[in-house]
């Protein structure tokens, strides 16, 4: 019963330097050496306890951390009132891999926020350049996390995880439309509209998801002599981070 005790001891030790916090409320006398210790009590009510630790609510008693360390707390209370020849369920290690374990699991919920919608402003038809050119939507949107560049035309991803971008083009008539959606030099994706003496305008997009490592880059290419109205709200670029890996 001893060496249980002391494995249990040593499991709350760990659950508390891993800064799990408990609310502590009244003071009880102990039977055998008469000093008073604390005892654990779930508030019903909302109302925050005057001097507890950090302020702790209701609403982080619920917490899944909180939730951890009150169960292991009845554990200990089980097995010590059942007596000396209870074999005890406490591996110090293990406990600590699964509070670890967890507390990533807690960690890759919290996804940042990430978001950009930018759209060109150049004033009227852009391109017709003899080699490939970035295309720089120069008229910032939403930038939610900066990691869309205006200068550069350049999104550079601040965490690994997957991604969801758009992008999309007016133009047409005499002119081509040609753009491509690359990944650090890479084609993924790409619009394209013949020019025509009968079409006066026309408007194309695509979409595509992408698991990227952080510090890809993603952009949009002006293929050579090719070219956009760059002026209005329909030539566009957006991307957003759905989930972090």
């Amino acid at each position: 019963m001893e060496l249980c005790t002391f494995n249990c001891i040593k499991c709350l030790h760990i659950i508390s330097i891993l800064n799990l916090e408990l609310v502590f409320a009244g003071r009880k006398q102990n039977d055998w050496t008469g000093e008073p210790h604390p005892t654990v009590t779930i508030y019903r009510s909302s109302r925050i306890k005057a001097g507890s630790p950090c302020g702790t609510s209701v609403a982080d008693m619920t917490s899944p951390m909180l939730l951890l360390t009150f169960i292991s707390g009845l554990t200990v209370a089980h097995y010590a009132a059942a007596g000396p020849y209870e074999p005890c369920p406490f591996d110090p290690c293990i406990v600590l891999k699964e509070i670890n374990a967890l507390k990533e699991a807690l960690e890759a919920r919290d996804v940042p926020k990430v978001a950009f919608s930018a759209r060109t402003s150049k004033g009227g038809a852009y391109g017709n350049f003899q080699g490939d050119t970035t295309l720089t939507y120069n008229a910032v949107i939403t930038n939610v996390g900066d990691a869309y560049s205006p200068p550069t035309g350049i999104f550079t991803a601040p965490v690994k995880g997957l991604y969801y971008f758009t992008y999309f083009a007016h133009g047409g008539g005499t002119d081509r439309i040609n753009l491509h959606l690359k990944k650090d030099g890479a084609i993924v994706a790409g619009i394209h509209d013949h020019p025509s003496d009968a079409d006066s305008a026309d408007n194309a997009g695509n979409a595509v998801f992408l698991e990227l490592e952080q510090g890809n880059q993603v952009y949009v290419t002006l293929v050579a002599n090719s070219a956009i109205y760059g002026e209005g709200f329909a030539t566009t670029f957006s991307g957003v981070l759905l989930s972090k890996s």
